[in-house]
């Protein structure tokens, strides 16, 4: 039996279609599981550090510090006028260019 789980979202396509939303739900729950299971481990290992380092772990931990707030904001599950966007790895700011280069192609109206 195959990997069933979805590896991208579908974008392209009606999106009230019952197959698509159902591949994209399950897309954004499989990556919400992966970013949980990452924040445990980073939790873990920044856990590890602070006991390894004692008084120095403010400058020695900074790096994992760091990286376990990140994964943290893309773990928060917000909907509604509350949510907001995550420009997570620059991916907002990438889709703006390549919305900009199709209107100037007129691809876009």
């Amino acid at each position: 039996m195959g990997d069933t789980r979805p590896t991208a979202p579908i974008l392209d396509g009606d999106l009230k279609d019952p197959k698509i939303f159902y591949h994209n739900a399950a897309y954004k729950t499989n990556r919400v599981a992966i970013n949980l299971e990452k924040m445990k481990v980073l939790k873990e290992r920044l856990g590890d550090c602070v006991r390894e380092e004692g008084v120095n772990y403010i400058d020695k931990c900074e790096q994992l510090t760091r990286r376990y707030e990140a994964i943290v904001r893309v773990c928060q599950w917000q909907s509604g006028k509350n949510q907001r966007a995550r420009n997570v790895g620059g991916i907002l700011d990438r889709e703006k260019d390549i919305k900009a280069e199709l209107r100037a192609e007129g691809a876009l109206a």
